[in-house]
């Protein structure tokens, strides 16, 4: 018989990282997040590709 479900990803995120903010902060990032249709997963996601890239551009 055919296991159903979900199929496996071949990339998975199994890493938790918990993160403490102020009320000011943690309102900023859902407000972001809200206004340009993302999750909060994926603003800090883009937000750690995007220091990635300003430190490779700065090593040049």
């Amino acid at each position: 018989m055919a296991r159903t479900g979900r199929p496996k990803s071949d990339n998975p995120k199994n890493n938790f990282i918990g993160l403490k903010m102020t009320a000011e902060e943690s309102a900023k990032l859902r407000n972001y997040a809200s206004k340009h249709d993302m999750t909060i997963s994926q603003v800090l996601l883009r937000g750690i590709d995007m220091q990635y890239e300003l430190d490779t551009i700065s090593e040049q």
